[in-house]
C-alpha cells in the first residue's frame, strides 16, 4: 500500500495521468494541426496563381509602353508631322490635306490591332495641333503646353511620361480621371522642341490591363516614382500619395512577394518594377477573405479553443502540487546567479523532489567554495594580464625615436631635442614606472600630447590633433594608454605618406557613461579592414604591440560586455572611434 502511495505521490505517477488525458483528445488535436497546415498550402498556391496573373499583367503593361513607345517613334520618323509643325512651312489648302493625310498614313502603320481606338493628341509650337479622333480640344493649345504632362516631357525629352490628371483635353475626357502619356518631339541636330505628343487613357480604359486580376481578394495599384497612384480598383484613391503600411514594408524590399500581418489579417504582397515607365505595379491579397468560404473558422477555433482549455485546467490541477517545490527549486537557483550561495532548499514535496531538494543544497556548499576559489584566481589572472599589456613597448620604437633625437641633435635644434626628450622620457614613465591601473582623464590626455609630439618630430607636422574635453570629464578615470592604440592607428593607417589632415580627440560624459571619440578625416577603411585592425596587433614600428583587440578585451574584461569600442569607418570619408567607459572617478583614497 505504501509502494501504491508513493508511486502516486511520483512526479512521473502524476505525469502519466495527464498523459492518458491528453491522448483521448489527441485526435482532435491532430485534426486542428492537419486543418492549420492545409490553410497554409491553401495561402501558398492561391499565392501562386495569382503571382502568375500578375506577371501577365506586368507583360501586358510592358508591351503597352512598347506600342507606345513604337507610337512616338513613328511621330517623330516622321516627315509630314514635322513639316506640319515647322514654323517656316507655308502651305496651301490643297498642301495641307495631302500632308494631314500623309500624318494620319504615318500614325495608323505604328499602331497596333488593340490600339485602333488610341486617343493621340500632337501640339505644337507653331500654333497647329494633330488629335487623331474626331472630337472637341475643350482648353487652349497654350493651355496644353504649360500642363504638368508637358512640363514633364520638357524636362526629359528623351523619356515617355506617365502622369495622372483629374480633368483632360478633350470632350470625351474631360471631367474624368485619365492617365496622360507624354514624349517631347525634338529636332535631332539641335535638340529643339517643337512639339509635344500626349495620349489619353481614361480609368475604364486602364481596366483591360488589370480588371482580370482584381477582386474582393485582391487590389491592384500602378504607382508612380513619386509614390501617387496613377491607376487602382479600389476607389478614391486614384491620384492621391499611396502611404498605406504595406506599401512602405514593400516599396524598398527585394522581394518581390511577401507576407504581411496587418490587424490581424495576413496579406500577400507582390510588385513588379516598370523601369522604361518609371511605375511600380502593387498587389495586395487579402488571404482571410479567400478562405473564408473554405473554413467555418469561428467554429473550429471555439471548439481547439474549449478542448485546450480543458487540458490546460487539467494540467494546472494535477501539476499545481507537484510543481510548487519545483517553483521554490527555481526561486533559489535565481538567487544563486545573484550571487548569494545562502538560499537553501526545503525538503519537501515528492520522492524526486525531495532528493533533488537534497542534492540541491549539497551541490550549493560545493558551489560556494569552488566560487570563492574562482574569483580570487580571476582576480590575479586580471591584474596579470592588465600588467603585461602595460608594459607591452615595442623596441623598435624607441630605437627609431632615440634616432630622431639624435637627428634633431646634428641639426642643433637644441629647444625641440628637448621637448621631444622630455615628452618621451614622460611618456615611458607614465608606461613602465607608474603602476596605477587608471588614471585622470587629464593625465591621459598628457600622454597623448608626448606621443604625438614625438611622432610629429619623426614625420613631420602634416597631421594636427585638436582637443575638445569636457571639464567635468577632467578628472574621470579611465584605464591607462586606453587611447594610445587608436591614435597610433590613426597615424600609421588614415593619413598615407602626404597626406595631411586633422584628427578631433573630443571627451564627454552622455548620460551615466564617459564617451571618448577619435575622429579622423583619413582615407577611410572597408568593414573587412576595420575587422582587421580589430583583431590584429600593431606593426612593428608603433609604440606598443597593444593592439585594438587587446583594448577591447581590456575593457570586456574590466567592465563588462556593456562597455568598450566601436568603429564606424567609410572610405574616402574618414573613420570615427568611439570608446564608451563608466564613469568613475577619486574621492578621497577611494575610487568610486
Amino acid at each position: 500500500m505504501d509502494k501504491i502511495k508513493s508511486r502516486f505521490n511520483s512526479f512521473s505517477g502524476k505525469i502519466t495521468l495527464i498523459v492518458m488525458l491528453g491522448i483521448s483528445l489527441i485526435a482532435v488535436t491532430v485534426s486542428f494541426v492537419v486543418l492549420v497546415m492545409s490553410r497554409q498550402v491553401f495561402t501558398k498556391n492561391y499565392g501562386d496563381s495569382q503571382e502568375k496573373v500578375f506577371e501577365q499583367i506586368e507583360k501586358e503593361f510592358n508591351d503597352f509602353h512598347d506600342h507606345i513607345q513604337n507610337v512616338f517613334d513613328a511621330i517623330d520618323s516622321s516627315w509630314a508631322f514635322r513639316l506640319y509643325f515647322n514654323e517656316t512651312s507655308e502651305l496651301d489648302n490643297t498642301q495641307t490635306f495631302q500632308n494631314v493625310y500623309q500624318m494620319e498614313q504615318d500614325l495608323e502603320k505604328s499602331k497596333s490591332a488593340d490600339m485602333e481606338r488610341l486617343n493621340i493628341l500632337v501640339v505644337g509650337y507653331n500654333g497647329k495641333h494633330y488629335l487623331s479622333r474626331t472630337e472637341n480640344i475643350c482648353v487652349t493649345d497654350q493651355e496644353i503646353l504649360q500642363s504638368e504632362p508637358a512640363k514633364k516631357a520638357l524636362s526629359d525629352p528623351d523619356v515617355i511620361h506617365y502622369t495622372y490628371t483629374g480633368q483632360a483635353y478633350t470632350t470625351t475626357s474631360r471631367n474624368a480621371d485619365t492617365l496622360i502619356i507624354s514624349k517631347a518631339l525634338y529636332y535631332h541636330e539641335s535638340r529643339e522642341v517643337y512639339a509635344i505628343a500626349f495620349v489619353t487613357l481614361t480609368m475604364e480604359e486602364l481596366k483591360q490591363y488589370y480588371n482580370y486580376f482584381v477582386s474582393d481578394t485582391t487590389s491592384f495599384y500602378l504607382v508612380d516614382d513619386h509614390e501617387i497612384v496613377l491607376c487602382s480598383d479600389r476607389p478614391g484613391i486614384t491620384g492621391t500619395h499611396l502611404q498605406e503600411e504595406w506599401f512602405e514594408k514593400i516599396k524598398n524590399a527585394d522581394e518581390l512577394r511577401m507576407e504581411l500581418k496587418q490587424d490581424s489579417t495576413v496579406y500577400t504582397l507582390m510588385k513588379r518594377i516598370l523601369p522604361y515607365q518609371k511605375c511600380a505595379i502593387y498587389a495586395l491579397i487579402d488571404n482571410d477573405v479567400a478562405l473564408q468560404d473554405l473554413y467555418n473558422m469561428p467554429f473550429l477555433i471555439a471548439s481547439c479553443s474549449a478542448i485546450g482549455i480543458f487540458i490546460l485546467m487539467a494540467c494546472l490541477f494535477y501539476t499545481h502540487k507537484t510543481m510548487r517545490p519545483l517553483a521554490k527549486l527555481i526561486g533559489k537557483m535565481s538567487a544563486i546567479r545573484e550571487g548569494n550561495f545562502s538560499e537553501y532548499m526545503t525538503v519537501e514535496g515528492t520522492t524526486e523532489a525531495q532528493e533533488l531538494a537534497s542534492t540541491y543544497n549539497y551541490m550549493l556548499d560545493d558551489l560556494k567554495h569552488y566560487v570563492d576559489e574562482l574569483v580570487q584566481t580571476q582576480k590575479k589572472q586580471r591584474q596579470a594580464e592588465i600588467s603585461a599589456l602595460q608594459m607591452q613597448i615595442n623596441p623598435h620604437y624607441i630605437y627609431n625615436t632615440l634616432a630622431s633625437i639624435k637627428w634633431l641633435v646634428y641639426q642643433n635644434d637644441t629647444a625641440k631635442t628637448v621637448r621631444t626628450i622630455d615628452a618621451f622620457i614622460s611618456l615611458l614613465r607614465n608606461t613602465i614606472s607608474n603602476s596605477d591601473e587608471f588614471i585622470p582623464v587629464r593625465q591621459e590626455m598628457i600622454n597623448i600630447q608626448n606621443y604625438i609630439l614625438i611622432n610629429q618630430t619623426r614625420y613631420g607636422d602634416s597631421i594636427q590633433v585638436e582637443y575638445y574635453v569636457s571639464r567635468v570629464c577632467e578628472e574621470y578615470l579611465l584605464p591607462k594608454m586606453i587611447l594610445q592604440p587608436f591614435i597610433e592607428n590613426t597615424f600609421f593607417h588614415a593619413y598615407p605618406e602626404g597626406r595631411c589632415g586633422t584628427i578631433q580627440i573630443v571627451v564627454k560624459q552622455k548620460e551615466e557613461k564617459l564617451e571618448i571619440q577619435i575622429i579622423d578625416d583619413g582615407v577611410g577603411m572597408t568593414k573587412e579592414k576595420v575587422l582587421k585592425i580589430m583583431n590584429e596587433p600593431t606593426g612593428k614600428e608603433h609604440y606598443s604591440g597593444i593592439g585594438v583587440h587587446n583594448v577591447q578585451e581590456r575593457l570586456k574584461l574590466l567592465y563588462g560586455d556593456d562597455y568598450g569600442i566601436n568603429i564606424f569607418s567609410e572610405e574616402q570619408k574618414g573613420t570615427t572611434v568611439v570608446i564608451v567607459l563608466p564613469v568613475s572617478y577619486k574621492t578621497g583614497t577611494d575610487e568610486k
